[in-house]
């Protein structure tokens, strides 16, 4: 019983009530916390909302620039998304505010390149969309190295929208600053060698064979990858392309440095005996800007092989998985079709940064590829229909064909192109192989389509962009090619030359790329499968195009003023620096020169011709090739009568022709 009890006091204890009299307090719970504090001073913030901020720079909202870039790091997404909108309202209405604090916004705003939420993503996108473009490249270039890592960051990120918006990222930035994210290639081209393919590394550190990975990805985001890659490649490759002119691929080699008399005894450099090379000294006419461009390209090359040598295998599975749209009649401007001009433009800048001139016979993957893309050549032969998917086929055959005369030229096949490539030739045991026969075969091909597009059965004029590229793949087929295949092709340029509109740049593109292949001829040192225009037919054809210059400056008249100076700069070259023109083709010239100034009509009198309509620079252009031309009465009084109202300059150069 006393144990019982004990009990029974030990749980009243527990739940004892506690009585509450009347005048005295309420204690304290157990739990309760002590809020009670002491302080000499209380301060309130005040909120920004209801700031007064008309000394400061502010958007739409009443926010500042400070404001702004500290919501970028909250830990709320619509904040972020909140203060991205804001900058970009901020920047529309205070653009020279952002550009004194870009370092800043930069340093902000690129860390939310690997934002988990797709909408700051994309409003960031929006952001740079706008800004960045107005920006100088060397405003932009102190800040490209940070946005190059994030954006590399992103690149190789594990969750895929990242990675696909990485891309666009890096398209921004290379459009806003190409030659400081350039720089970075050795950094941005593993990542996109982990976007579009697979590869495992052997315990020695040798990289295995790549195995594209082309069923991880759909053809969407193939698509936006490869035309990424494919705009930083060609951004990465520029100090590989010699010039922006079109007929850059022309130009003569550049010549070797001689030092001179002047140099050796009358020096004005610190090495002027360098070229001597008595004690092992470089090059005395290599300069150190020619050694670091030289330096430069070569970094570039380099690395385009071995871009070459990761990216292959993926852009030719991409190929055998889309070209498949080609074994159908039914061809549309879908991703296939793009997949097939983006390997091919791929494909182009890398065989052109690292084989310029030639692809080697070692290099099987080049030449493989190319069978390969033979099994539809000519792609879309008999299609017509869409404009846009025109232009692609034309655009894809241009490269095959391309790449054909590279091979044709690279590869030491047999000098009789013609018979090698016959049906009936029956080979003896010092013949070359079947294989080289192939060969010739796709490049009698690729020349017969250039001879359709351009020549007498071409359906449709191309755009100038399209005929510029067609004349570069003309030139290298005509080198690579025998006799007759350059005269099928020189025919085929003049033809479409005389059909091209007046007022077309193609006009002018034509002109200078014929005078281009005469000054190959007569004024320069003869290359290596340049082409012989001192040949019977080809000097027929060529001289025939001259004498027709006088008539198409007589229809140009002002409607093309390049046009007109490349066939005025064309006379002149003619006239002045080789034996083209017999006796009887120079007295037909000066009698098609003579109408241009005027000519005597009976009953009528003078009736002048287009000279006085020229502008002063093609009127002394005219007068230059007059001036080369030999002597000629006609041509003499023609000139004569023709310049009293002429600019002065161009009255004292027609007084000196005629004296």
């Amino acid at each position: 019983m006393p144990r019982s009890s004990k009990k029974k006091q030990k749980k009243a204890e527990d739940f004892k009530k506690v009585k509450l009299k009347v005048g005295k307090k309420k204690a304290p719970a157990a739990n309760a916390t002590d809020t009670s504090f002491t302080a000499r001073a209380i301060v309130v913030g005040v909120q920004s909302i209801s700031a007064d901020k008309s000394a400061q720079l502010t958007n739409s909202h009443n926010h500042t620039l400070k404001e702004l870039l500290a919501q970028m790091r909250h830990y709320s997404a619509p904040t972020r998304k909140d203060s991205v909108v804001g900058l970009g309202d901020f920047a529309a209405l205070h653009p020279a505010a952002l550009r004194a604090e870009l370092g800043a916004v930069i340093s902000a705003t690129v860390r939310l390149v690997v934002d988990s939420e797709p909408g700051v993503r994309r409003q960031l996108l929006r952001l740079y969309g706008t800004v960045l473009p107005t920006l100088e490249p060397r405003e932009l270039a102190p800040f490209v190295p940070l946005a190059v890592i994030f954006t590399c960051s992103a690149m190789t990120h594990i969750l895929d929208d990242i990675r696909a918006d990485a891309v666009k990222f890096l398209d921004l930035l290379a459009d806003a600053a190409p030659a400081t994210v350039a720089q970075f290639a050795p950094r941005v081209l593993p990542s996109f060698f982990s976007l579009l393919e697979t590869s495992t590394a052997a315990a020695d550190g040798a990289r295995t064979e790549a195995n594209a990975r082309t069923a991880l990805l759909s053809q969407g985001r193939r698509l936006a990858i490869l035309r990424s890659c494919h705009k930083f490649l060609c951004v990465f490759t520029r100090p590989l392309v010699p010039s922006s002119d079109a007929l850059a691929f022309m130009a003569p080699p550049p010549a070797p440095p001689v030092a001179c008399t002047e140099q050796l005894f009358f020096p004005d450099t610190t090495a002027p005996f360098a070229a001597l090379n008595l004690f092992g000294e470089a090059d005395a006419g290599s300069s150190p800007d020619a050694d670091a461009a030289t330096d430069t390209a070569g970094a570039v090359r380099a690395q385009s092989t071995a871009a070459l040598d990761r990216l292959f295998p993926f852009l030719q599975a991409t190929w055998i998985e889309s070209a498949a749209i080609f074994a159908g009649g039914n061809i549309s401007a879908d991703d296939s079709l793009q997949l097939c001009s983006l390997t091919l433009q791929t494909l182009q800048v890398l065989w052109r940064a690292v084989y310029a001139n030639a692809v080697p016979p070692h290099e099987t993957r080049l030449i493989g590829f190319l069978r390969q893309c033979s099994t539809f050549f000519p792609f879309g032969k008999d299609y017509s229909g869409d404009t846009a998917v025109e232009d692609a086929l034309l655009a894809l055959n241009t490269r095959v064909c391309e790449l054909a005369a590279l091979v044709q030229l690279g590869t030491e096949v047999d000098s009789n192109v013609d018979a090698l490539a016959s049906s009936d030739v029956n080979f003896s045991s010092e013949a070359k192989p079947s294989s080289d026969v192939g060969l010739v075969r796709v490049f009698k091909r690729a020349t017969r389509f250039m001879l359709q597009t351009l020549g007498h059965k071409q359906t449709r004029l191309v755009r100038h962009e399209q005929f510029g590229e067609l004349l570069a793949v003309a030139w290298q087929l005509a080198r690579g090619g025998g006799r007759s295949d350059a005269e099928q092709l020189l025919t085929a340029v003049m033809y479409y030359a005389g059909v091209c509109p007046l007022a077309s740049p193609s006009k002018t593109l034509a002109i200078r790329f014929l005078t281009c292949i005469i000054d190959a001829q007569w004024t320069r040192v003869p290359e290596p499968g340049a082409l012989d225009v001192g040949s019977t037919q080809l000097a027929a054809l060529t001289s025939a195009w001259v004498l027709q210059l006088p008539k198409l400056l007589w229809q140009l008249r002002d409607r093309n003023l390049e046009a007109s100076l490349a066939a005025a700069a064309a006379l002149r070259l003619v006239c002045q620096r080789t034996r083209l023109l017999d006796t009887a083709a120079a007295n037909t010239l000066h009698a098609s020169l003579a109408p241009l100034f005027g000519v005597d009509v009976p009953g009528k009198g003078r009736v002048h011709g287009p000279f006085r309509l020229y502008p002063p620079a093609l009127q002394q252009a005219v007068l230059e090739a007059v001036a080369c031309c030999p002597r000629s009465p006609r041509l003499t009084r023609a000139v004569r009568a023709s310049i009293a109202d002429c600019h002065a300059q161009v009255r004292v150069l027609a007084h000196e022709i005629i004296a």
